[in-house]
Order: C-alpha cells, then sequence, then structure tokens
C-alpha cells in the first residue's frame, strides 16, 4: 500500500480565514498553532476530503489523498478568487518514522528541514523536503492514523459521509438525533487484501462501507463506516470470508 499524499499550501493574509469560512474544523485550532483535521464538503454537506490543517513559517498546509485533491480544489478555488489567498500544490513529502511520539499534542516541530507532528501514538509523522529513507512503510502508517481514530476519504468513498459521520464537525453542526445511523468503527483482523468496499452482515445485506485498512507490528486494522444496528456483529466482505467485527470510534476532536 503506498500512501497518495498530496501537500497543498494555503498562503496569503486571508488564508487561515478563508478556511475556517470554507472548511469544517477546528475554528480555534490554527490560532493555537495545532494541526486538526478539517472536511472539505460538496453543496449537500458531504465529504469530499479530510484535510489536515498544519500551520507553517509562511502559510498553512493541507495534506489530503492526491485522488481527492481534484474535487476538493474544484470545491474551495472558486470561492478564493476574491479573496487575497493562493492555494498551490507543493513538492513536500509527508511520511511515518518509527518511534513513540514525545508529543501528546498536535504540535507542530520544525527540525534539521524536517517537521515532526505530535499527537500521533506508535510512530511520528514527519513533512520534508525530500523523501526520507527510513521512512516506514504507508501500511503501519495507515494502521497508526486508524488507531487514532482519524478518517481517511479516498475518490470511491468522497461525497457520501456528513462530517459528524468521521467525527469532523463540532456537536453543534452535527443533527439533533438521538442515535446516529452510521458510525465510524474500527475492527482487527489476521489479515486484510481486498478491493471491495461493501461490507455485510450474516444475511448477506449490505451495512456498512470499508474505508481504508493498514498493517503494523500489532496486526492489521480497518476502518468503516456502519449501520449502528451492527456494531459489534459479525460482517464481511463479498470476496472474503474472514470475518470483521467493527467497534465504534470514540468521538474526539479531530
Amino acid at each position: 500500500m503506498k500512501d497518495d499524499t498530496l501537500i497543498l499550501k494555503a498562503t496569503g493574509p486571508d488564508a487561515g480565514t478563508f478556511l475556517q469560512e470554507h472548511l469544517v474544523c477546528d475554528k480555534d485550532a490554527l490560532a493555537r498553532g495545532y494541526w486538526h483535521c478539517a472536511a472539505c464538503c460538496n453543496p449537500h454537506d458531504k465529504v469530499l476530503a479530510v484535510l489536515w490543517l498544519i500551520p507553517w513559517p509562511d502559510g498553512i498546509l493541507l495534506r489530503l489523498p492526491r485522488s481527492v485533491a481534484a474535487a476538493a480544489l474544484a470545491q474551495l478555488r472558486p470561492h478564493a478568487g476574491a479573496r487575497d489567498i493562493t492555494l498551490e500544490e507543493t513538492a513536500l513529502h509527508f511520511a511515518a518514522l518509527a518511534g513513540d511520539n514525545p508529543d501528546p499534542e498536535r504540535h507542530i516541530h520544525h527540525d534539521d528541514g524536517i517537521a515532526r507532528l505530535g499527537g500521533i501514538t506508535g510512530l511520528i509523522p514527519v513533512i520534508s523536503a525530500q523523501p526520507l529513507p527510513d521512512a516506514l512503510p504507508g501500511e503501519a502508517w495507515y494502521a497508526a492514523r486508524i488507531r487514532a481514530g482519524i478518517a481517511e476519504i479516498h475518490a470511491d468513498t468522497a461525497g457520501h459521509y456528513a462530517p459528524h459521520t468521521l467525527h469532523l464537525a463540532p456537536r453543534d453542526h452535527a443533527p439533533h438525533q438521538k442515535k446516529p445511523q452510521h458510525q465510524l468503527a474500527t475492527a482487527t483482523a489476521p489479515g486484510l487484501a481486498s478491493g471491495q468496499r461493501t461490507l455485510y452482515n450474516t444475511h448477506h445485506k449490505p451495512v456498512g462501507t470499508l474505508l481504508d485498512y493498514g498493517h503494523d507490528t500489532h496486526g492489521t486494522v480497518a476502518q468503516g463506516v456502519i449501520d449502528s444496528h451492527y456494531l459489534n456483529k459479525p460482517l464481511h466482505l463479498r470476496d472474503h470470508d474472514q470475518t470483521l467485527t467493527f467497534h465504534p470510534v470514540t468521538a474526539k476532536n479531530a
């Protein structure tokens, strides 16, 4: 599994305000110097991309999967025309290094041309100008991100979920309902390698979607959006007879 990260940069006096206005995000995190996750949504309030907003010395970085970059930019750029902001692609590289992350908070630490991101346990996400030879395989990074409860949207899952389903919206943004119909959830498995997305219950009824999965020394972990009635129950993919039991992700400030 190869990470397909693209890193954009927003620059200009209006950059921070513009992103706060046109993304579903934590409006205070950038001012505090924290990186955090935000949602770029279509006009129907469905997530096109999950972006990591990372304060940078000369602007704000936006990390997102390359497969959804065109859709996200198509949503943002028309609104940027009348503002003093530039959105451009960078040549920066995103990776993860082995080791215990020394910072439990989502700060950015710059050292020797490498920016290390706090807040993810089990490894250290980094941004660098050049590829790092000691970077971990993409599977390990995906696993750590999933264990941290951070969702990722790719081209084939874009436009389907509201921000609150992926824990990307503040409480006052989510619709008021007694129980969510679908929830972000994770499952562990001995191994998983499938191009299928749809998850079925024991009666072969589709009840969820597999977002992605990763593998590290602790095993394989999968992330999905599951009908809340089928959490903690055995599910399977159409082309795989392995049973997956998904447990809900605890809501947190993504």
